[in-house]
């Protein structure tokens, strides 16, 4: 698949303009598809949801190499798929930490052996980071009892949500632009949008979930909080897309572009989730009231 690289100006003139729905179609078959296979992978948990997120691991890799090192893709692809994969493997074991390890180990090991300025030891390394770390945390939060099924759940709930509006609010009203050098078709209004939206979803997961009254708000707080995550994390794969020069991650999702693209905010989320629940592992058990 041939790399699309755009001039450092003309990232403006290749993104869609607001009103233009052409890939809308393609976007929701693609979402509906990939939301019916996410939502079983979680319920399935174990070996499903290890192997969904082998695969995305995969793909990511190997968009991360095209992005990042076009003219050594299969080293840098080889070696990040390495320490993903392994971390991935580890997490679902239920060794975390172990995982983590494996992953700095062959992500440092890479950009030691391979690169020759910070610049590149950084892309290099973080990348592999950026890859595996919030899917062996995603595995870890689905195995955590006994509120690990509906922790996998609001963040979809919540992040998808949030996707959905910030579109949306993004094409209807448009207005003010975030960052126009990063990505011309985020807009302030997408961001509040989106924001309400995981807000909103947020406080139906406390009803979902039956929990005290008085933890909806805590709830409505989270989801707000989760929303502008996941929204900062689209933002900042806009940022490293325009860094190496390309539109799309990749062109394996139709409508969406790359796995990378389509997941950016749910692995910006999981990390936040991830870090709250690493260093609060009892502090959650009153949010998820009677669970499902």
């Amino acid at each position: 698949m041939g790399e699309q690289r755009l001039a450092p100006l003309d990232t403006a003139k290749a993104a869609p303009k607001r009103g233009d729905w052409s890939d809308l179609g393609a976007r929701i078959v693609s979402g509906l598809v990939l939301a019916v296979l996410g939502v079983s992978a979680a319920f399935a948990g174990g070996p499903w949801l290890a192997a969904a997120c082998g695969a995305a691991v995969v793909a990511m890799c190997y968009e991360w190499a095209r992005m990042s090192e076009p003219e050594a893709q299969t080293p840098a692809f080889m070696f990040s798929l390495a320490g993903a994969l392994g971390a991935v493997m580890f997490s679902s074991w239920q060794y975390l930490w172990l995982g983590v390890a494996w992953l700095a180990a062959c992500a440092l090991a890479s950009a030691a052996i391979r690169r020759r300025t910070v610049i590149g030891f950084i892309e290099t390394a973080g990348g592999a980071i950026y890859i595996g770390l919030p899917c062996a945390l995603f595995l870890w939060l689905r195995d955590r009892a006994p509120e690990g099924l509906e922790t996998i759940l609001a963040l979809f709930a919540i992040i998808w949500a949030t996707d959905i509006f910030a579109y949306f609010g993004g094409k209807l009203i448009g207005g003010p632009k975030i960052a126009v050098g990063l990505s011309p078709n985020k807009t302030w209004a997408g961001i509040i949008a989106g924001t309400l939206a995981g807000a909103a979803a947020g406080y139906g997961c406390g009803v979902l979930f039956q929990t005290d009254r008085t933890l909806l708000v805590p709830w409505l707080l989270i989801g707000a909080l989760v929303a502008f995550t996941g929204l900062m994390g689209d933002l900042f794969e806009s940022f490293l897309k325009r860094r190496f020069g390309v539109k799309d991650a990749s062109g394996l999702i139709p409508g969406h572009g790359g796995v990378l693209d389509r997941i950016d905010s749910l692995m910006a989320a999981t990390l936040l989730v991830g870090a709250a629940l690493a260093f609060g592992p009892g502090a959650t058990a009153l949010l998820f009231g009677q669970g499902l």
